[in-house]
């Protein structure tokens, strides 16, 4: 295309346009853009477009190399002037059916254009939240049937998944024959319940046939519901829909809604899918798991703890998978689950056998080597009453009376580890303590022998810190001794984690002290803050670190800081009221 033309379109002069009216139709761009796709991509010029389509009416409905018309590019730009004036221009060249184009008039024709990708003008518009754009389109063509393109995406599709609403509300309302479909076999219902659309109520007014259908995944749009926590469109799925509840996934282990929403352990979503249908519970899957085996292998202990307050419960505590392994039987295998409940269940059989005829007890027992928490759960479940099975005791070469494990050896070997750090770290702030920034003053005044800076803010938060830091470093090495002259093993854990936690915030501390002692001293302001700046990029990773250990800490039944459900019994201390866990054991404490 000639360089004054392109920018001529560019700009929309007409002026500058009209000296090249001759050869418009020969002028294109290396991609095949003609005159009217370069007006139509950078200017809404409705006026310039009208004097282009007068003489050269056969632009209208010229693709370039990506099969797009000037409709597609203005609907992209969403140009709704030069929209407006292409389809003006449609209707008055083919006004009606005709020998150029049977069956349907040229208008149509133009609006129903696909390119390479299989987009239509409406496409682009929905993909970039035109409305009015969009609005033209729709009301210029409601009963077409909007296929999706090469990526399996139709205009309804879009604009649910992307949030859309006035559009969607639109294409629903206007479309006479509003198709649903999107990637992977989904449909707009599933867009709407994955974002929990406002649209879901209108799309099953209108489509109602779309709650029968699922996905590549076997997943129907209650499932995505559940596992995204959408309690509202799980109620209004259900309120009218209830057989949604019962499908299973055919692809994901015959999982239904329910078996989903224990997964990701939303309660409040299993409450309503047993309010609308409850006996759903009953469900299991492909591998034979009930929403107990569900609850345990996920170790979503609220929702354990919720399923076991029903009567029915009773039924399925005992009930065995494919592997005739029982809940309890996974309770083993759980990293952090607090099975407190299920283990002292009335109803549960706590000498269960699974196909391979060993109990859960069995099942510990028979490790080469128990880990601290099997350990733990090996003594919950011999106070709850459980015994070794014997089923297997001919083939058994480990005594079951007496397993072996090198735990309490690791333990002391950490123990000995940390307590090193903890005394290096008392050492340090013990030193510093008394070798203070800045010195003491020995001029004669009242001030004689205190120090220099002790007025100065960040002075005191050094001496703050300091200080916090060697008490909680002593309180460190307490706890590790303690734990070394212990037999207890449940009490070396609760010792190692307590010792751990404050190791982890003495080293916060002695760096904070570190930081402002040395401030205190510093004469130039941009050397404090790129030293703050340094510190503090160094140090990114210890409280995140700390935040976890906390979070697993919390999520584990053993530990120094008991919740009050687990707790044995209580005090006041001023006002706040403590929960203390009963550690001792059958052995020497000391």
């Amino acid at each position: 295309m000639d360089p004054e033309l392109y920018t001529a379109a560019h700009l929309g002069d007409w002026v500058l346009m009209k000296r090249f009216s001759g050869n418009f139709y020969s002028q294109k761009t290396s991609t095949g853009n003609t005159v009217l796709h370069v007006l139509a991509q950078f200017c809404d010029s409705a006026e310039v477009a009208r004097h282009i389509l007068a003489g050269h009416c056969c632009l209208l409905m010229k693709k370039n190399v990506h099969g797009e018309t000037a409709l597609h590019l203005a609907a992209r730009k969403g140009h709704l002037g030069i929209v407006r004036a292409l389809i003006a221009s449609a209707i008055h060249q083919y006004p009606h059916s005709g020998f150029r184009f049977p069956g349907f008039d040229g208008c149509k024709r133009m609006l129903r254009m696909a390119n390479v990708d299989g987009n239509t003008a409406l496409h682009e518009a929905v993909r970039n939240n035109f409305y009015e754009v969009a609005k033209l389109l729709v009301q210029e063509d409601p009963e077409f049937h909007y296929r999706p393109n090469y990526a399996m995406e139709t205009p309804l599709y879009l604009a649910v998944e992307k949030g859309y609403h006035d559009i969607a509300v639109l294409i629903l309302v206007t479309c006479k024959s509003s198709s649903y479909l999107g990637p992977g076999n989904r449909t707009a219902l599933h867009a709407a319940a994955i974002r929990n659309s406002p649209e879901v109520e209108l799309v099953l007014q209108k489509l109602p046939n779309l709650t029968k259908k699922v996905d590549k995944f076997g997943w129907n749009a209650l499932h995505y519901a559940a596992k995204f926590n959408h309690q509202g469109v799980v109620r209004q799925l259900l309120s009218k829909y209830k057989f949604m509840a019962y499908v299973t996934a055919n692809n994901d282990d015959s999982m239904t809604a329910l078996h989903i929403a224990v997964t990701q352990g939303h309660v409040a979503v299993i409450q309503e899918l047993l309010l609308h249908c409850p006996d759903c519970w009953e469900r299991i899957t492909y591998k034979r798991q009930n929403i107990l085996h569900l609850a345990v292998k996920y170790e979503q202990r609220e929702v354990l703890e919720f399923f076991l307050q029903y009567s029915w419960a009773s039924e399925l505590i005992n009930q065995k998978d494919s592997k005739g392994n029982t809940p309890l039987h996974l309770y083993v295998a759980t990293k952090n689950l607090d099975g407190n409940s299920l283990v002292n269940h009335p109803c549960v059989d706590i000498s269960a056998f699974d196909n391979s005829n060993s109990t859960v007890l069995d099942n510990i027992l028979h490790s080469r080597e128990l880990t601290g928490r099997q350990v733990l759960i090996k003594e919950e479940l011999e106070r709850a009453g459980a015994s070794p099975g014997y089923r297997n005791v001919a083939t058994v070469k480990k005594n079951l009376g007496a397993p072996k494990t090198e735990e309490p050896e690791k333990l002391e070997s950490l123990a000995g580890t940390y307590l090193i750090v903890a005394t290096l770290i008392a050492t340090v702030t013990f030193t510093a303590g008394f070798t203070i920034p800045g010195g003491y003053n020995d001029s004669e005044s009242p001030n004689k022998g205190l120090a220099v800076l002790g007025n100065k803010a960040i002075f005191i938060t050094f001496v703050i810190s300091d200080s916090l830091a060697i008490m909680i470093s002593v309180h460190a090495v307490l706890h590790l001794i303690l734990l070394l002259q212990s037999n207890n093993h449940k009490f070396k854990l609760a010792m190692l984690h307590g010792g751990r936690a404050s190791i982890f915030m003495a080293m916060i501390l002695m760096m904070i002290a570190f930081l402002t002692g040395l401030s205190s001293v510093l004469p130039m302001l941009h050397i404090k803050i790129l030293l703050c700046v340094l510190a503090a990029i160094y140090c990114y990773h210890i409280p995140l670190d700390l935040v976890q250990f906390l979070r697993n800490t919390r999520s584990s039944r053993y530990v120094t800081m008991f919740r009050h459900t687990e707790a044995d019994y209580s005090w006041y201390i001023g006002p706040f009221r403590v929960w203390v866990q009963d550690l001792t054991e059958e052995d020497e404490f000391w």
